[in-house]
């Protein structure tokens, strides 16, 4: 009887490890790229990015462009940017004390962001995740930091 009761808990006790790691990583939000450009962008690092006050992500994606080279303008829409390139971020992620991250990320229920190039009306690159962005340790996934480099990647 002994031992079938401890077969039981051991059983028990990788069920329990195996189900806390496929949440832990399932819930890293990595981005997947899924479109590229074909031909570089041979223009200088200029680039619109839309700003929404309840948005504070775009702060986020802002600096890392910026420690990209690129000088980043905010802008309420793609209609009112003064450059050719825009960014796109249409994302959601509760901001409420009991779904932020303790060190300041975020867990998003979805993240798309498109580069858009405004004279063609061409979305030349895009990404899309969910789940937990920098900042959310343990958990923590790379989107902020891969949308950065699929704005960079785009350039030559």
């Amino acid at each position: 009887m002994k031992i079938q009761k401890d077969a039981f808990i051991r059983v028990i006790k990788n069920a329990i490890i195996i189900a806390l790691i496929s949440l832990i990583t399932g819930c890293i939000a990595i981005g997947n790229v899924t479109l590229e450009v074909d031909n570089k962008i041979p223009y200088k690092k200029e680039i619109a990015i839309n700003v929404d006050y309840k948005e504070p992500w775009i702060g986020e994606i802002e600096r890392r462009l910026k420690k990209h080279g690129f000088r980043v303008l905010r802008t309420s829409s793609a209609d009112k940017a003064s450059t050719r390139y825009f960014l796109r971020v249409n994302a959601y992620a509760p901001l409420d004390f009991r779904n932020r991250c303790i060190f300041g990320g975020f867990n998003f229920d979805y993240f798309y962001a498109d580069l858009i190039d405004l004279q063609s009306h061409e979305a030349i690159a895009s990404i899309e995740s969910r789940g937990y962005s920098e900042g959310c340790h343990p958990f923590s996934g790379t989107i902020f930091e891969n949308t950065a480099l699929m704005v960079k990647n785009s350039w030559d």
